[in-house]
């Protein structure tokens, strides 16, 4: 408990310049990106109508989260997206958040402005010839990173709520037809085809 406090009033007391300032690449996301996304995804590893397809990081995002279990996402949902070959950065201020999202991270940012900036970077990794990985490598609060010590218990916790993700609360697991692959670009997640 005195860790989270720490950590909190650390946060809190950070000046508002040391915020990462939104990329200009970054991608809304949206309800229709799901969609986009899904009939992409579809056209290349179900349908196989299309030998490699490219998704755009706001709408490839939109679909993980409708995978996750979220049923609507506002229309006024103020998260971004921007997507290179290492990373996808997913961020937003805390008053953008859905009350339930708020309140699974209440922790994190019960004490903070809601004009605070919250960030996510995840990766994309291979997981045998028959799945991609997800994995938040690390999260920060106004640009300060969250010590691994803290996101690791507060992400086990989120773990335990969604059974899509992994236990840690940190992976999500992603199924493609054996030989078919996944990779990040510039902007989006390129999918290639089975052989």
């Amino acid at each position: 408990m005195r860790l989270t406090s720490c950590l909190l009033l650390a946060l809190a007391a950070a000046p508002l310049a040391a915020q990462t300032a939104p990329d200009s690449a970054a991608r809304p996301i949206v309800a229709a990106g799901v969609f986009r996304a899904a009939a992409l995804v579809d056209s290349v590893y179900l349908d196989r109508r299309r030998d490699s397809a490219t998704i755009d990081a706001g709408d490839f995002t939109a679909y993980l989260m409708a995978r996750l279990g979220l049923r609507l996402i506002p229309p006024d949902f103020g998260f971004t997206v921007t997507a290179d070959t290492l990373q996808l950065r997913i961020g937003g201020r805390i008053a953008d958040l859905p009350a339930e999202a708020r309140q699974a991270l209440a922790q994190l940012v019960y004490l903070l402005p809601p004009d605070s900036r919250l960030e996510g970077q995840v990766e994309l990794l291979p997981a045998g010839r028959e799945a991609v990985r997800f994995h938040l490598r690390g999260a920060s609060v106004r640009g300060i990173p969250v010590p691994e010590t803290f996101l690791a218990l507060l992400m086990a916790d989120i773990g335990r709520k969604y059974p899509a993700l992994t236990d840690t609360g940190r992976d999500l697991f992603v199924q493609v037809p054996p030989g078919a692959g996944m990779r990040l670009v510039d902007g989006g997640v390129a999918l290639r085809g089975p052989p």
